[in-house]
């Protein structure tokens, strides 16, 4: 199947073998394998199969239960992730939320007001009101595909922060909890902080408080 660009189609399912060359749509389903060459625009784009996009992907609702890569940028106003979705080097992630229960690896940065992730995330930079990521063993299956088993992110930046099984550079945050298996290089808080025995921080500053 092939579709021009700049044609609004209600709704758009790939079965087999099929291919975008961009445009606007209502609902966007891949169920077997899809390329887009081109930016696309719609209020929904479900990922069940594989789907390749090498333009920019603007949604309300992004749902990747399958393997998803993106060559541009992706705004989107919810995105939910239980398979496997990864972005080019030098990209950005703009949503108002982000449920991560498989695999998000971007070379860019995640900007979104609510993160929470059960999966894994690697990042360069995250920036976000709530900030909640706990690589859980549940994860672990699709997490050994790629070889990892922690989250990777050196820059994280919001008002609420809760880590386990994170490794990260810096961690920048109001109230910011450190469960357990994390490593941080360094912290900075300015509210109520709290770290798991297990877990390995090198700098701590900021105006804070210690709780136990």
């Amino acid at each position: 199947m092939d579709n021009k660009g700049g044609i609004v189609v209600q709704n758009y399912v790939m079965e087999g073998v099929g291919r975008i060359s961009g445009g606007e749509f209502d609902t966007i389903t891949v169920k077997g394998v899809g390329t887009c060459s081109d930016s696309i625009k719609a209020e929904n784009i479900h990922v069940e199969g594989v789907f390749n996009c090498s333009g920019e992907a603007v949604t309300g609702l992004l749902h990747c239960a399958g393997v998803s890569e993106f060559k541009s940028n992706i705004r989107a106003k919810r995105i939910t992730i239980e398979g496997v979705l990864t972005q080019k080097e030098g990209t950005r992630i703009e949503a108002e939320e982000i449920i991560c229960d498989g695999l998000l690896k971007t070379g860019g940065e995640i900007s979104a007001d609510i993160i929470k992730a059960d999966g894994c995330i690697v990042a360069k930079e995250i920036f976000g009101d709530q900030v909640k990521i706990k690589s859980y063993y549940r994860a672990k299956r699709i997490v050994n595909f790629f070889t990892r088993e922690k989250s990777e992110i050196r820059l994280i930046e919001a008002t609420t922060i809760e880590l386990k099984g994170v490794t990260a550079d810096i961690v920048n945050g109001r109230d910011i909890t450190i469960e357990a298996n994390c490593i941080i290089d360094k912290i900075d808080c300015s509210g109520v902080l709290y770290i798991d025995k297990s877990s390995t921080v090198n700098t701590i500053t900021g105006n804070y408080t210690r709780r136990d």
